[in-house]
């Protein structure tokens, strides 16, 4: 009798140790990837970013190193990834990260995706939830696109604020004899990040033998921004028809100032819609918080019934809608 219950002791031990080793190596990989996935490539993009304000050949081997990376790379996932989705897809994936400012490849962008899902999915499986493990998957996996969506409304953004004042220098360059090439030059010294790293950019691209109209192709493609568009076709018209380039940026950044002057009113008239929607989404969340610690038996049914699950969706649908459909009514395109 204590034989056996030694053997179970010993079994119950070694699947308790094996359970520990499956433990650290999931949690290990998961920081790998990770690191490999989100921290390399900031810490990459970090150091290339010093080394633009460095000398000449470092911003040379900056363009070098970015065409190697947005054109010569290929992995294993990619190829199949456009055979599923199709290669519109995968271009217009890639230049989405590019004008979020993530020089990764979509392999490596895809892969993440496809990690945090089968995070969420496992974590699901855990909970011996399936429905819940696909709804973690998919929320998972969709905080990626988030994140370049914020980046690349944040990167828009901060070039259009910069847009009317590089108009202008870029203008008064030309007036002064400066050739276009050279006051793109001038003006990526003058302007700061991110305007000012694109037109650098730019400039290296160009002295690369890529040609000018090239280069701003390329820029127009880095950039979601229409101001920006409307810059590069200028451009690329004058170019091609001749005309007073210098007399165009001004023009080009009198009616981005304005635009910018009439988005800034637009929002404070918008700012109690806005509020208001702040304000109804979080009501409910605090309320149930503050339920939850005065009266936590009364709040409590909620969690643990599944009416009150049900209705716990039913509210969270709810809120949702309605956050869509204010943001709706109070968003004004200029």
């Amino acid at each position: 009798m204590s034989g056996m219950l030694d053997y179970l002791n010993f079994s119950m031990d070694s699947e308790y140790a094996l359970g520990l080793c499956g433990l650290f190596a999931g949690v290990f990989m998961l920081f790998s990837g990770f690191y490999v996935l989100m921290i390399k490539p900031y810490l990459w993009r970090q150091q290339v970013r010093k080394r633009l304000s460095g000398s000449a050949t470092e911003r040379l081997a900056r363009v070098q190193i970015l065409k190697s990376q947005q054109e010569n790379q290929q992995s294993m996932l990619l190829p199949l990834v456009q055979r599923l989705a199709g290669l519109g897809k995968i271009e217009n994936l890639q230049r989405s990260l590019l004008q979020a400012d993530l020089y990764w490849n979509p392999s490596t962008f895809l892969s993440l995706v496809a990690l945090l899902a089968l995070s969420g999915l496992a974590l699901g499986l855990l909970r011996e939830n399936f429905f819940l493990g696909v709804g973690l998957a998919a929320f998972l996996a969709w905080l990626p696109f988030l994140f370049v969506s914020m980046k690349k409304r944040r990167k828009s953004r901060l070039i259009e604020k910069q847009m009317p004042d590089s108009m202008e220098l870029l203008a008064r360059s030309l007036r002064a004899g400066h050739t276009l090439t050279s006051a793109i030059d001038l003006m990526s010294q003058e302007i700061g990040y991110p305007l000012g790293v694109e037109m650098k950019i730019v400039y290296e691209e160009q002295r690369l033998g890529l040609g000018l109209s090239q280069a701003l192709r390329r820029l127009g493609e880095r950039v979601a921004s229409r101001d920006l568009r409307y810059f590069v076709t200028a451009v690329l018209i004058q170019t091609e028809s001749g005309g007073n380039l210098a007399e165009i940026m001004e023009n080009i950044g009198y009616v981005v100032r304005e635009r910018l002057k009439l988005a800034g009113k637009v929002k404070a008239l918008t700012a109690e819609g806005r509020f208001s929607a702040i304000l109804l989404g979080l009501l409910p969340v605090g309320i149930f918080l503050l339920m939850f610690f005065l009266n936590r038996s009364y709040i409590m049914i909620l969690l643990t019934e599944p009416l009150g699950h049900k209705l716990l969706l039913g509210a969270g649908v709810g809120m949702l809608l309605g956050a869509v459909w204010m943001k709706a009514l109070i968003k004004i395109k200029v």
